[in-house]
């Protein structure tokens, strides 16, 4: 199973999640995922020793980026790390998004990609942070993945994120939509809300719920 899982802000700072997370990635079967990411509040810690913004920003990113393998590592899933600027992976020009679907296909079954949102801005030259809402599109649509993970906001543990599939329809997508932390809203194509515990139960989808 081909997956893409979106590490907001707020729980990459999030210590006791980032473990649940990592634990449940070691626990599913058969499993490919793209684990993308920004930067987290270790972004202001960097600007109160003085450096600039734009420049924290990239040094969080790409620090969280290592933690993040390194993370995995510890819970025995393979993974590799990369921005999404390098190789020319991930390039914007205007609007436009350009994936190179070869490369990041070419990986080892099994093998997971761990990749930030600092992408190629062709027209001017420079690396610069894409939304996670537009990169997780972008990747959904053009390495044809059906199935986008997000998790909730301040990781609540609501009975319409578990499973109860018999509160009314319309209650239900209204209460998923909410529990969406905020670089996420609206959500991207395909986008499904889950815990750690329904993620580590991949690729079997009964914990997770689609949010429309």
């Amino acid at each position: 199973m081909k997956y893409i899982a979106i590490l907001d802000y707020d729980h990459l700072d999030h210590t006791f999640f980032m473990k649940s997370f990592s634990e449940a990635m070691g626990q599913q079967r058969g499993c490919t995922g793209i684990i993308i990411h920004a930067d987290s509040n270790y972004t202001e810690r960097l600007i109160q020793t003085g450096m600039m913004r734009v420049d924290a920003v990239m040094r969080s990113t790409r620090d969280l980026n290592h933690r993040i393998v390194a993370l995995l590592a510890d819970s025995g899933v393979s993974g590799v790390g990369v921005n999404g600027f390098q190789k020319r992976l991930i390039q914007i020009s205007g609007k436009e998004v350009t994936v190179d679907h070869e490369w990041i296909e070419a990986r080892p079954a099994g093998t997971h990609l761990i990749l930030s949102n600092l992408v190629w801005d062709t027209l001017h030259r420079k690396i610069v942070p894409l939304p996670l809402r537009t990169l997780a599109e972008a990747l959904g649509e053009q390495l044809k993945i059906e199935t986008v993970i997000a998790f909730p906001a301040n990781d609540v543990k609501d009975p319409a994120v578990t499973g109860n599939r018999k509160a009314k329809e319309v209650k239900k997508q209204k209460k998923l939509i909410e529990l969406l932390p905020r670089e996420l809203i609206p959500p991207p194509k395909n986008t499904y809300l889950g815990n750690a515990d329904a993620f580590g139960k991949l690729p079997d989808k009964g914990g997770l719920q689609p949010v429309l």
